[in-house]
């Protein structure tokens, strides 16, 4: 099968040369590579140049301004792949040679299959490997993936990517170019967790495959986009993309659940998730002193729940509330002290 694999580039230079390498090493032969890159203040355009002329680059592309999400790139990207395949190789990290080889025949082996990932090793900004990422998922199910596994998708995301992405990094990630446009392609919206919203739209239409072998390296370092996002994040607007996310699920699964009843469970569980993160925006609005989202994120919440449940919600909330005051004011007294 053809694989396209895009390279959407961020002010990643000094690790650019090294993840073209990396692809262009593949064991397996039977691709293309897009390099996109989104107007970087480095020098990525220079190397960028210096592979455009490649036989296996069919695009390279730089922005003239600035997109402001990856996302946005990766829809760019997936409009020019010729691939039915497509390899999302993060322009920070660094793939095993063998990737290719492992993953792709996969889709051979199961028409059903729409999606493939591998382990991940753990590497820092040098280069030097300092564990894995398998710790993203010891805490739902440790067992699991010390094995290769294929599962229904549906059953994938009712276990793990309800509640967080279990899928941590897309450089490991092979998954069905049709796919991702049938479910509406990522949502350039979620800077923070697009990735999740692809995945988990992505998964409900088939089956996974999963490797335990570390045939990636994710990189971690200060300017990786999990750092920025960590490091620039607003609580309250990180919370606004998460229900964003619910939103977005609970109505892409009510429409496909008309055609695929197996899906009725994924949609009341990411409803029921939806309703518990509205009420999560209530509280965390009180908790980090937002006082003027108090009363509509309350609002809100309380429309998730049933009648009877009401007054002891907002009996909580009241709690809260005046507690909240009591520690902000307590906090003010203390700090005209010193």
């Amino acid at each position: 099968m053809f694989v396209s694999v895009i390279i959407p580039s961020y002010n990643h230079a000094q690790y650019l040369a090294e993840r073209i390498e990396s692809i262009l090493n593949q064991t397996y032969a039977d691709f293309e590579i897009i390099l996109l890159d989104d107007l970087s203040p480095d020098n990525t355009a220079e190397i960028l140049e210096k592979y455009k002329s490649h036989p296996k680059v069919s695009h390279c592309i730089i922005n003239e301004k600035n997109s402001g999400s990856t996302f946005f790139q990766w829809n760019k990207g997936m409009e020019l792949a010729k691939g039915d395949l497509i390899w999302i190789a993060e322009s920070d990290d660094v793939a095993d040679p063998h990737f290719l080889e492992k993953l792709v025949p996969q889709f051979d082996k199961n028409q059903n299959l729409v999606l493939a990932y591998c382990q991940s090793y753990r590497m820092n900004a040098n280069g030097i490997v300092t564990g894995s990422w398998k710790d993203c998922t010891d805490h739902i199910d440790p067992a699991l993936f010390q094995s290769d596994f294929e599962i229904s998708g549906l059953e994938y995301f009712e276990r793990f990517l309800k509640t967080g992405n279990s899928i941590p990094n897309a450089s490991g990630v092979i998954f069905k170019k049709q796919t991702y446009f049938d479910v509406g392609k990522a949502n350039s919206r979620l800077k923070f967790i697009g990735d999740w919203d692809i995945w988990s739209k992505i998964v409900t239409q088939g089956d996974i495959f999963f490797t335990h072998e570390c045939l990636n390296y994710f990189r971690y370092h200060d300017t990786s986009v999990i750092a920025q996002a960590r490091k620039n994040k607003d609580h309250f607007e990180y919370r606004n993309q998460l229900i964003l996310f619910r939103k977005s699920m609970s109505h892409f699964l009510s429409i496909y659940r008309e055609k695929c009843k197996a899906a009725n469970k994924t949609y009341y569980i990411n409803e029921k998730m939806l309703s518990k993160d509205l009420r999560k925006n209530a509280s965390l609005a009180i908790r980090k002193h937002y006082f003027s989202k108090i009363i509509s994120t309350t609002i809100i919440a309380v429309k998730t729940l049933p009648f009877y449940i009401v007054p002891f919600y907002l009996l909580k909330i009241t709690l809260q509330f005046i507690f909240s005051i009591f520690t902000f004011a307590l906090k003010g007294n203390k700090d005209s002290y010193k």
